[in-house]
């Protein structure tokens, strides 16, 4: 079926030069494709059945794996009650391959794996770029999954494609998008710079300009620097835990060895430095206030001050327990790169600081914690190199529940007859559910682009099944301007959606693509992006 659909809801702008097509494809059989319809998919979220429980368990003693425990030495419970342990298993694994060839009649197939790539970085450096020929060139099979995540989302990595391609497409969609999304902060900064100047030379008596009075100026200055701050902080420091939560949801359906490579650097937004010409002149302007009511006005300034300084503070930022249980729950080992940034400022009254220990311990908690390797160097690819033979050691414990399957929550616990001991485990059930909306199937070239929805949600609306899903296309030139910036609301009413767009008005090139897709029946998203050719 092709229909020609006209905008709907979403407030988006409509687009005439934009052809959305879109292709409806019934599925003969759900089942046979591994979905169940959509009432047999609401009656399983209602009453879950689960008859093994699978625990990884890692035993650390000073930070060290401990290896001699057996399965006489584990009790685990299940909210409160104590569950016999029907299987036993110790788990040794490293990303790299055994060092010496088993014997032929001994050899078997390569193990799935999957990687995920997290670039929590700022920009693109050559010591990254180094880290990814390494991993792709050394590390990376053919049968390999990866995907690559910036700043909560995830870049394409299209499989079959050989170790140069990759590099090529993942170094050249990593450069684009920093670029794309730290030009934004770096025109705020130079808003905030000019706004500074400004000030310093009111209160110097240089010139007011359009500054009507030396408090509202100060005030104005500080809470535009606290919103600007309040941005960065949010798109490039705080992780996004709704986005984890759904990556871990469809990491735990791909059956294969599951690890993270996280490579992480960041700059703190420039700061107000101690004793410079600005902060000097605002602490004179402050002493200087005699009268009732100017104290009153240097009062709410200084205040304004003090709200800013304490914003600065990125300790409760992250939160490596719920991290760590997403981790934990799709069976990532996280292993961990730091990297110094380095960035310069020259600037007289602004300075770069970085990131406080404290910040960078909640990521190191996640490493430990899912048996991972931990670095601080600014040679990623040496690093990424110990990492790979860095081995994994832990118990795995599996049970079958003894109580009803139908309660809701399960709470686990897991004791070890060890004095001393470190014992980590995932202590609530993450049960199997429903996969999310997922984007596939992105082609594009001869200026148009096609994609697939997947998995989405469907309900009764009108006497008939049907979803609903926000979709939005964002389209970047080389130079990074946005050339492209539409969407719509779509009326999703079979199994699988095909959507063809046209871009007749753009030139032919290279573009970087991102393609937004909402669930509105159970607000659940995907976001695709990376390098397309037109």
């Amino acid at each position: 079926m092709e229909q020609n659909l006209k905008p709907n809801s979403v407030p988006w702008k409509p687009a005439e030069s934009l052809g959305w097509i879109i292709f409806v494809i019934a599925i003969i059989s759900a089942v046979g494709r591994g979905q169940a319809p959509a009432s047999a998919q609401e009656s399983s979220q209602e009453e879950v059945t689960v008859t093994v429980v699978e625990v990884p368990v890692r035993v650390l003693l000073k930070g060290r794996a401990v290896r001699d425990l057996t399965k006489d030495d584990f009790e685990v419970y299940e909210n409160g009650v104590r569950q016999d342990i029907t299987q036993f298993e110790i788990i040794s694994k490293k990303i790299a391959s055994p060092g010496t060839a088993a014997p032929p009649e001994q050899k078997a197939q390569p193990k799935k794996r999957l990687f995920l790539l997290i670039f929590n970085i700022f920009d693109y450096d050559d010591g990254v770029g180094e880290a990814i020929d390494f991993f792709f060139r050394d590390v990376f099979r053919p049968d390999d999954q990866a995907m690559a995540i910036t700043e909560d989302l995830v870049l394409s990595l299209e499989r079959g494609r050989k170790a140069d391609e990759l590099i090529l497409n993942l170094k050249q969609g990593l450069k684009k998008y920093k670029a794309i999304s730290t030009q934004n902060t770096l025109r705020v900064f130079r808003e905030l710079r000019h706004e500074a100047d400004r000030v310093l030379s009111a209160l110097r008596g240089s010139g007011m300009g359009d500054i009507s009075t030396l408090d509202q100026a100060m005030i104005r200055f500080f809470e535009n620097y606290q919103t600007a701050w309040a941005s960065y902080r949010l798109q490039y420091l705080a992780p996004d835990v709704s986005f984890y939560q759904t990556l871990a949801r469809r990491v735990r359906s791909i059956e294969a060895e599951k690890w993270a490579i996280c490579f992480q650097q960041r700059d703190l937004f420039p700061q107000l430095k101690s004793a410079s010409r600005l902060d000097i002149e605002i602490r004179n302007w402050l002493d200087s206030q005699i009268n009732p009511e100017d104290q009153i006005k240097a009062r709410m300034v200084q205040a304004r001050q003090q709200d800013l300084q304490r914003s600065f503070a990125v300790s409760g930022l992250v939160s490596p327990d719920l991290l760590r249980d997403i981790f934990l729950s799709a069976d990532v080992t996280f292993h961990l790169v730091l990297l110094k940034s380095f960035r310069t400022l020259q600037d007289q009254d602004f300075e770069l600081e970085e990131i406080g220990q404290d910040y960078e311990e909640s990521f190191k908690k996640i490493s430990l914690a899912t048996g991972g390797y931990l670095a601080f160097s600014n040679r990623p690819a040496e690093a990424l190199q110990e990492a790979v033979r860095t081995e994994d050691y832990h118990y795995l414990l599996v049970y079958s529940p003894k109580e009803s399957s139908a309660q809701k929550k399960r709470e686990i616990e897991v004791r070890v007859n060890r004095s001393g001991v470190d014992v980590i485990f995932l202590k609530n059930y993450v049960a199997a559910g429903p996969l999310n909306m997922t984007i596939a199937n992105v082609k594009s070239g001869a200026k148009t682009i096609s994609l697939s929805l997947l998995h989405y949600r469907m309900g009764k609306s009108e006497g008939r099944l049907k979803g609903l899903a926000d979709v939005k296309i964002t389209i970047f030139d080389e130079q990074s301007n946005k050339v492209f910036d539409e969407g719509k609301t779509l009326d999703l009413i079979k199994k699988e959606t095909h959507i063809s767009l046209n871009f007749n008005q753009l030139r032919p090139g290279n573009y970087f693509l991102i393609i937004q897709a909402l669930d509105r029946l159970v607000n659940q998203s995907d976001v695709y992006s990376g390098m397309i050719k037109l």
